[in-house]
Parts: C-alpha cells; sequence; structure tokens
C-alpha cells in the first residue's frame, strides 16, 4: 500500500482492441459458411435423389432413394461437426469485427 501513497488513481480504460489478421477472417468466413454450404447441397441432394427415385416406376430407380436416405443419414451423422464448425466460426468473426 505505501507504493500507491501520493498518487492519483489510475483511470480505468478499456484496453485497446486486437487486431485480427486478414488470415484469421478468412478462416473465420470458411469456418461460418462451409457447413451452411454443405447442409444446403445435401438437403438439395437428397431431395433431387427422392424426387428421381419416384418420378420413375421402375424398380431399377429404388437405389437412388436409398442413396437420398444415406446422404440425409451423413448429414445426420455429420451435423456435431458442422454445427460446431459453424459455431466457431461465428465467434470468430464477431471477434474479429468487434
Amino acid at each position: 500500500m505505501s507504493e500507491f501513497a501520493g498518487y492519483p488513481p489510475q483511470p480505468n480504460v478499456p484496453s485497446a482492441r486486437r487486431a485480427r489478421s486478414r488470415t484469421y477472417r478468412v478462416w473465420a468466413r470458411a469456418l461460418l459458411w462451409t457447413p451452411i454450404a454443405l447442409t444446403v447441397a445435401g438437403v438439395v441432394l437428397g431431395l433431387g435423389l427422392f424426387a428421381a427415385a419416384d418420378a420413375d416406376p421402375a424398380y431399377g430407380s429404388s437405389a437412388l432413394g436409398y442413396l437420398g436416405v444415406v446422404v440425409w443419414g451423413g448429414l445426420a451423422v455429420l451435423s456435431p461437426v458442422l454445427l460446431g464448425s459453424f459455431v466457431a466460426g461465428l465467434v470468430m468473426l464477431i471477434r474479429a469485427r468487434g
């Protein structure tokens, strides 16, 4: 306490904003938009395969429907990874802006 005697109190100044590199911002956008693009592509591909399987009355096209189920199953299995990447990219983007 004796070392602070006679000195005015330190001002409460917020620390300077940390500058983020361009590479950091690029990774933030990549981690944010990659899972969105993969999810949209998987849903569209699955719907397209279901429509193709339903359009052809022959029994040979049923494999397309099963392939659509496999695509949607892959999305369901990868959803934690996609969600984790999206959240990480969102946090990084917020840090880069704020």
